[in-house]
């Protein structure tokens, strides 16, 4: 459907960008938003700017590469480069956004979800701590729950990377103290 959709959108269908921008928004929103630990008005920003990128680049996109990674990446491309404004004092929206989608299972009980909560919103804020990378590999694998090979061709990387920036970004959090609790 991407697929088609970003075929559409390179001979200039406005309907399509439409489509596209309506259905995958949110979700790369959130995804944005763990890369940005949270600060959820730069992740807005981001993804506006990459749908910007994918209205003008559509006709670019390799067919030979998923879609999905394809869109994942300019919005990777655009939360990094707040991360450089951010850092270069440039930009200033700040702060981590408790309002982010959480994790928690709506079945669950009142106990429960506060607990939940309350874990996702340290694990959020913990993230600051790590590089884009990893705070990217700890989103897909524990937010978003996806396969580590999913993660890897997102991410367009072996699987073995993934596994490693896993590995020390548990070991970074671990050692922070950030999670202490959690």
């Amino acid at each position: 459907m991407i697929e088609t959709l970003l075929q559409r959108i390179a001979h200039g269908d406005a309907r399509a960008f439409e489509d596209l921008y309506r259905a995958w928004r949110p979700r790369l929103t959130v995804y944005a938003a763990g890369l940005l630990a949270g600060d959820r008005q730069a992740a807005e920003d981001a993804v506006d700017e990459a749908f910007a990128a994918v209205w003008k680049q559509a006709a670019r996109q390799d067919p030979k590469r998923s879609a999905q990674a394809w869109l994942r990446a300019i919005v990777r491309n655009k939360a990094i480069d707040h991360l450089r404004q951010e850092r270069d004092g440039r930009s200033g929206s700040g702060g981590i956004d408790p309002d982010i989608e959480g994790i928690a299972d709506n079945a669950a009980g009142p106990a429960e979800l506060a607990e939940l909560k309350s874990q996702s919103k340290a694990l959020r804020g913990a993230l600051v701590i790590l590089s884009v990378e990893q705070r990217e590999a700890v989103w897909l694998c524990y937010f978003e729950e996806l396969p580590l090979q999913t993660i890897a061709e997102l991410a367009a990387c072996p699987v073995n990377t993934i596994k490693t920036r896993l590995y020390h970004a548990r070991r970074i959090l671990r050692q922070s103290g950030l999670l202490d609790g959690v």
